[in-house]
């Protein structure tokens, strides 16, 4: 057992003797005394030396001379036992002066342990001086060894602290790494172990090689300045997990281990918490709310639009200015705009009830040929006016069915609808049908614009569009395509789309089971709503023409029946109209023409309003680029009349307009910005 362990066989420790004469001699004389007893003898030659050596050493007993210069014995002793360090040091007084009881009492008095006369016996100090060293050296030993077994406790409440410490960090459901005062870990817990696949050593070496590449550099750069200032650091990172060497998100917690009124660092804590689902969901969460609040603006742009030409077309038809040609396409303009708008609120109603869990099924008997060609009848039109081809395949075994003829031919007509509005003109669609089994299979497969691979998982979420920006060429809510998922799956069927990527086309697949039809038949569901909501409005009436009498307007939109009400509407009271279906149109209108005031649309293909007005106001030609500009749009956000005013727009309306109130923000925008003289119109140099 060693010293550290055992107290009781610690050895006693060598003894400091102070020898005080004034006398040279006689200290060597001492010294020869003293020698065999093997322990450190000391001179002084003065009380004042004496005094100094008490000061800078632990002394086991003073032999002293009585009578010497300056300060004598008796002096010095006294001032040593003043002081509480030295007090209790023993001396023993040597004299040759004089041998008077007085005199030997008074050494005792100044706290002499003993008063020998010169010439003395050297057996007899020798004896004496090893009692007394003896006894110091009994007291030092004691004193060492409550000092060990005190250390000997503290260890041992250490080592049971770091114990339960130990305990308490292994059931921890986290990872936990110690790190010295430079970064190297010393300590990992089985967790971190388990998850790194790591060892403390092999932690060592790794190091930043744990994290993923991409988080490395930002986290580097934020350890060494959590180093310097040495400050807690908390930020979330990829750590690679050992069994299946997926990087997963956790949350990290530095901690410095600071001590003591300097705050010394003796260390770091680090702890790493998976929050790689939880950082998921809330990823999720925030993906939703955002295409919640995209899906809300297109539904806004996509209302708005036909029930601007709705409105707009039957305020015109109220003030009885249209001829018997533009009156005929006006009503034909209302009505289309108005099936149009019937459509997406039936989508967005159909969305609703699938929500709601009430969209549900009329079942009865279903010839799926019959169905498949009423919804191909449905869209022939729109094919034609593209010049897409359609092929149809059905396969003669197709038999009677138990479904929902309304809603099949719902899910026929949304995938050929979908599939020619992403089809080039003159390309091609291929619906084709056939019997597999006991299930019936359905595919429709164009060559057009295609999905992108990291959008096709989603292609059938609700609220999710591929492209929902302000600058997208197709219209429409992005609704359809859950539509079908649901009706499908309401008939225990499956639909998956396929495509190689954009520009080489997609397949949509639709697996249903061919099974006989209940012989009771019916009703599972609620049958779909008949027709869209009437809008009533009152009619404005547009007034007094001839207000923008001289003044050229140019109209951006891309939308031909918003454009040409627009120009029946400025024309009517007085204006010159420019018409442009986007912004390339309208910067080249620009170019040869100066216009007054531009009134242009926001959601345009290829480049939006916002980018028009960019273009706009950084014109070299003063006069342009100063062209006041009114943004008439379907998104009608706050947030989109501010982005408006930023991109340089003066005024911002929403769809369906009034046209009286268009033509007073028209005059308005005109004073406000610049006030041109109306007999004319300046010529583009």
């Amino acid at each position: 057992m060693s010293e550290r362990t055992d107290p009781h066989l610690l050895p006693p420790p060598q003894a400091s003797i102070l020898l005080v004469d004034d006398y040279a001699a006689n200290i060597l004389a001492l010294e020869a005394v003293l020698a065999p007893l093997g322990h450190r003898l000391l001179r002084a030659s003065s009380g004042e030396e004496a005094l100094k050596m008490v000061l800078r050493h632990e002394l086991a007993l003073i032999i002293m001379d009585v009578q010497m210069p300056g300060m004598d014995g008796f002096q010095t002793a006294s001032l040593i036992k003043t002081r509480d360090r030295s007090r209790h040091i023993p001396i023993i007084f040597l004299t040759a002066i004089s041998k008077d009881a007085a005199h030997v009492f008074e050494g005792y008095a100044h706290g002499a342990v003993d008063y020998m006369l010169k010439p003395y016996e050297p057996q007899i100090l020798r004896s004496k001086v090893s009692v007394f060293v003896e006894l110091w050296q009994r007291g030092e030993l004691l004193k060492l060894r409550e000092a060990k077994l005190r250390d000997l406790e503290r260890d041992r409440l250490e080592q049971a602290s770091a114990a339960r410490y130990a305990t308490l960090i292994e059931t921890l459901p986290h990872c936990v790494l110690a790190l010295r005062a430079n970064g190297d870990p010393w300590f990992c817990n089985s967790v971190w172990r388990q998850y790194a696949g790591l060892d403390v050593d092999e932690t060592r070496r790794r190091g930043f090689e744990l994290l993923h590449p991409d988080d490395r550099a930002e986290a580097r750069a934020d350890w060494l300045q959590a180093s310097q200032d040495r400050q807690p650091l908390q930020r979330e990172v990829r750590l690679k997990r050992a069994r299946d060497g997926e990087y997963r998100w956790n949350l990290i917690h530095i901690l410095p281990q600071l001590t003591g009124e300097g705050g010394t660092l003796d260390g770091w804590i680090i702890t790493a918490i998976d929050v790689h689902d939880e950082r998921e969901a809330r990823d999720e969460l925030e993906r939703v709310s955002r295409a919640k609040d995209e899906f809300l603006a297109t539904v806004s742009h996509e209302l708005r639009n036909p029930l601007n030409a709705i409105l707009g077309w039957a305020r015109m038809l109220r003030a009885g200015k249209l001829d018997a040609v533009r009156g005929a396409r006006a009503l034909d303009t209302i009505e289309r705009n108005a099936r149009m708008q019937a459509s997406l609120v039936e989508d967005i109603l159909d969305v609703s009830r699938i929500i709601t869990g009430k969209l549900m099924l009329k079942v009865g008997h279903v010839d799926l040929a019959t169905v498949v060609a009423a919804a191909l009848d449905t869209v022939r039109m729109a094919a034609e006016a593209k010049q897409i081809e359609v092929v149809l395949e059905l396969d003669d075994k197709l038999a009677l069915t138990a479904g929902d003829p309304e809603r099949l031919q719902q899910v026929v007509w949304n995938l050929l609808a979908n599939a020619i509005k992403f089809t080039q003109p003159g390309g091609r669609v291929r619906v084709c049908m056939q019997r597999d089994g006991d299930d019936v299979e359905l595919s429709v497969q164009d060559d057009g614009q295609g999905i992108a691979v990291e959008f096709l998982p989603f292609v059938f979420d609700r609220f999710r569009q591929a492209d929902s920006t302000s600058t997208r060429v197709h219209g429409g809510l992005g609704l359809g395509l859950a539509i079908v998922r649901h009706l499908v799956e309401l008939h225990g069927g499956t639909v998956r789309a396929h495509s190689e990527g954009l520009g080489r086309g997609a397949t949509f697949t639709v697996r249903l089971p061919c099974r006989p039809a209940d012989s009771a038949g019916g009703e599972r569901g609620l049958p779909r709503a008949e027709g869209a909501d009437e809008i009533a409005a009152p009619a404005a009436s547009l007034g007094v023409s001839g207000q923008l009498t001289g003044m050229t307007v140019l109209v951006v939109d891309d939308e031909a029946d918003t454009r040409e009400l627009l120009i029946a509407v400025l024309e009517h009271h007085g204006a010159s109209v420019m018409a442009a279906a986007c912004v390339s149109e309208a910067l080249a209108a620009l170019d040869q023409r100066a216009p007054h005031v531009i009134v242009s649309d926001i959601g345009m293909p290829e480049a939006d309003g916002y980018e028009l007005m960019r273009r706009l106001r950084a014109l070299e030609d003063a006069q342009r680029r100063s062209t006041p500009a009114v943004a008439l749009t379907g998104f009608a956000r706050p947030e989109d009349g501010a982005r408006a005013s930023e991109a340089g727009f003066d005024a911002h309306m929403a769809k369906p307009v009034d046209p009286v109130a268009l033509i007073r923000v028209i005059e308005r925008v005109a004073v406000e910005r610049r006030s041109p003289p109306l007999d004319g119109v300046a010529q583009a140099n």
